[in-house]
């Protein structure tokens, strides 16, 4: 769901650029992961492979900038949006004025989105881009959700980097006796959440703006400790920093659970999977899965470290694959 107004030329030139996406992921995706299988290089220098990567960028950046882009129609509705009334009861939403986000974060615009999730509007202008693209499946969040929380009793859970809080929800809905709190580091990323949370949750879940690595919440408190694509978002000191803020945050028994990308094994598809690191302002796409994850957990006093396929929704894991995807994988440890 996206609350940018559009006006008739800007929807025309969205709707442009989300025909063309389909057909880069699907139909050009086909007819270049046949080709691929048999060349050199896992099809590196085919004038498809090129083809491909040249409509990777360029459509990415015609949907976030230019006039007709989802950051000057959120600028230009800027009034609008920050006038919303809201008044958050105690409790739902903890903001830090202070926080002074971390150099990695700040250094490029991230999934090419200007000014990214730091921007006054920035989570509006998120919430907008990721609709009906590849990280969009409708049962992706409460497929995880639903698979973590299983039939354990859970009281308390912890989403980090949250988002707009569309995890966070699914975790309310999968483990419906839980409090589940939810933290970003970007304002406008926990005000858009804690505003879109149904008043029947208001006792049951909470927002604070922090950083994942330093949460300042207290420890030994949270059954499950999860986060949906935040890995891939953060330098591998800052990965084995999160891993032990985690040790720190759960309770004995509980679980850290993280859903995320990792290298596929098909040459062509992980051709694709890296070159998708340059061509969406991705620089730590790789980075977690170059660390050793068992052996960085278990040095936290982890066990039972497991990394397993995920599918986002059904036929997602075919072989050959029918459209391009991000190779999602659930990471999931536990702490005796």
């Amino acid at each position: 769901m996206s609350d940018l107004p559009l006006d008739a030329e800007s929807a025309a030139h969205q709707r442009f650029v989300a025909a063309a996406r389909s057909y880069w992921r699907g139909p050009l995706f086909r007819t270049l992961h046949a080709q691929a299988r048999g060349a050199p290089d896992a099809g590196r220098d085919l004038v498809t492979h090129r083809y491909f990567a040249w409509l990777e960028r360029h459509l990415q950046r015609m949907k976030y900038s230019g006039p007709r882009g989802l950051a000057a129609i959120a600028q230009r509705s800027r009034d609008a949006l920050v006038a919303l009334p809201f008044a958050p009861p105690p409790g739902l939403l903890t903001l830090d004025p202070t926080l002074v986000p971390p150099a990695y974060y700040t250094a490029c615009d991230i999934h090419q989105q200007p000014g990214g999730l730091l921007a006054e509007l920035g989570a509006h202008v998120y919430r907008a881009g990721v609709t009906g693209g590849v990280v969009d499946a409708a049962t992706l969040h409460e497929r995880f959700a639903t698979r973590i929380v299983g039939d354990s009793r859970v009281e308390r859970i912890l989403d980090l980097g949250c988002g707009f809080g569309r995890g966070t929800l699914a975790f309310t809905r999968a483990a419906p006796a839980a409090h589940v709190d939810g933290v970003d580091i970007a304002a406008s990323c926990v005000i858009l959440a804690a505003r879109e949370t149904p008043a029947a949750l208001h006792g049951r879940v909470a927002f604070r703006q922090a950083e994942a690595t330093t949460s300042g919440l207290p420890g030994g408190t949270y059954d499950i400790v999860t986060s949906t694509m935040l890995l891939h978002e953060m330098p591998q000191a800052a990965v084995r920093a999160l891993i032990v803020e985690t040790a720190r945050l759960l309770r004995p028994g509980g679980i850290v659970a993280h859903l995320d990308f990792l290298p596929p094994a098909d040459p062509v598809l992980r051709l694709l999977f890296e070159g998708h690191a340059r061509r969406n302002n991705e620089p730590y796409l790789l980075e977690h899965s170059r660390i050793d994850l068992a052996r960085a957990y278990a040095d936290a006093g982890f066990t039972h470290v497991e990394a397993t396929p995920f599918d986002e929704e059904d036929g997602a894991l075919a072989t050959p694959p029918r459209v391009w995807r991000l190779p999602w994988h659930t990471i999931v440890a536990r702490k005796p």
